[in-house]
């Protein structure tokens, strides 16, 4: 590959967006004491990074945006980063899929009261086949020599295709964070 593909590649700045309070508290059962300075932290270290590149980034692209009435919106410090960006002419576009979504929610929600190994196949599927969606809204939309952000759950774990330079933007993983306090509590 020369230089001059280079130039003109699709640059992804990809964020595993901090867990809320709210989703904290469901996934683990409580919110530990550090919380609030740990989530101000993450969110201040990508506000800081991707402002000195917002001029560049043509899309941000999220899992949590409306997509109608009464859908998921945006939560906490990530509107503000988000406003940001749309202040800077980037355009928002949402790229989950509710259909998949509730596929997948209704897995989890299954998997956590059994221990069926099928169970547990099928949410990794279904994690997949959002994964699979993200990335198709992703590279249909974003072009050569363009930029964008994405903005998704940290659970997710998404493979982009060669084309596409992606740059984990992160001071740590949301989800090791997680993983961390369970380990605490002996969960």
């Amino acid at each position: 590959m020369g230089l001059r593909e280079c130039d003109v590649a699709r640059t992804l700045v990809y964020v595993p967006r901090m867990f809320t309070r709210e989703e904290f508290k469901e996934l683990v059962g409580e919110v530990p004491e550090d919380f609030d300075r740990t989530a101000e932290e993450f969110w201040n270290y990508v506000s800081e990074r991707l402002r000195s590149v917002a001029s560049k980034i043509r899309w941000v692209y999220s899992d949590s945006f409306p997509e109608g009435e009464g859908k998921k919106t945006s939560q906490g410090e990530e509107v503000e980063v988000v406003r940001a960006l749309a202040g800077s002419g980037a355009q928002l576009r949402a790229v989950g899929d509710p259909i998949l979504v509730g596929e997948v929610k209704a897995w989890l929600e299954l998997s956590r009261t059994s221990s069926n190994q099928v169970v547990l196949d099928l949410y990794r599927e279904s994690l997949k086949e959002v994964g699979a969606h993200i990335v198709n809204v992703i590279c249909q939309t974003l072009k050569d020599g363009e930029m964008g952000v994405l903005f998704v759950d940290p659970g997710l774990k998404i493979s982009f295709p060669g084309e596409v330079r992606v740059i984990r933007m992160l001071p740590f993983d949301p989800q090791d964070y997680l993983n961390r306090h369970r380990v605490r509590l002996g969960k």
